[in-house]
């Protein structure tokens, strides 16, 4: 029994760095040598795009879950203003490796607007538009609509992992002892609430209460999460929930 191998070399050259023997409608592997030097192959250019909105199959164009195309997971493009290379998983794009060092497996938004309640309990609303996106490396507002109401409290998660995930309330209340009780969260997964958490206010000033909570939790791909705002019986009932509120999502393994 033998077995019969076949090894092919593809190579193109730069000339000057500018790629005239390179046919841009052709689809290869360039691999990038320098001759001046002995060693020849010095490594190879991944395809690329300008920014990330030029990546394929995003936005409008993005598939759905039933839709999802086998055929290009493990596609790599290079994103030349991020510096990342993206790997496209059939469905989204997340960051596979990141050339410039600045990896970062945590993300971070802003509350799209203030909230108020009249009975401790509001929906927490956060948005990948200017001005509210802090930092997604972990995608969860990827493909999410930035006015959609019904998709302006879900953030998703793109791989499977633990995450720790820490919630930062800034809360606004001139009720006459409105923050006497604790105040928190209630965490939903795919709408269903996984947990709560409630700690007590600390005071920024008279009518200003700050609240911060953390917990940690194994994710599934494809599941997301909302938050909703909550408190203890006879606790607070009528408060706005400011802008200054963050939510950190970092990927822990």
């Amino acid at each position: 029994m033998f077995f019969l191998l076949h090894t092919y070399n593809s190579q193109v050259n730069f000339t000057n760095g500018t790629g005239a023997d390179v046919n841009t409608a052709d689809q290869i592997m360039v691999y990038i040598n320098n001759a001046s030097e002995a060693s020849n192959i010095k490594g190879f250019g991944l395809p690329t795009v300008n920014t990330i909105t030029d990546l394929p199959y995003t936005g409008s164009n993005a598939p759905s879950p039933s839709n999802k195309i086998e055929a290009l997971r493990g596609l790599l493009l290079f994103v030349n203003s991020t510096g990342e290379t993206m790997v496209f998983d059939g469905l989204v794009w997340s960051k596979a490796f990141n050339v410039i060092g600045l990896g970062s497996n945590v993300t971070r938004f802003q509350l799209n607007n203030a909230v108020s309640t009249t009975n401790g309990q509001v929906t927490l609303p956060f948005s990948s538009a200017s001005g509210t996106y802090l930092n997604d490396p972990l995608k969860a507002k990827t493909n999410v609509s930035t006015t959609s109401s019904t998709e302006l409290p879900k953030l998703y998660i793109r791989q499977n992992g633990t995450y720790r995930i820490n919630v930062s309330l800034t809360l606004n209340s001139t009720e006459s002892g409105a923050f006497n009780k604790r105040l928190g969260i209630a965490l939903f997964v795919n709408g269903v609430e996984r947990t709560r958490l409630l700690e007590t206010a600390t005071d920024f000033n008279a009518t200003t209460k700050l609240v911060n909570l953390d917990t940690v939790l194994y994710l599934k791909q494809g599941e997301y999460f909302t938050m909703d705002t909550i408190s203890e019986v006879g606790g607070a009932q009528t408060f706005t929930v400011t802008p200054n509120t963050f939510v950190t999502i970092e990927k822990m393994q």
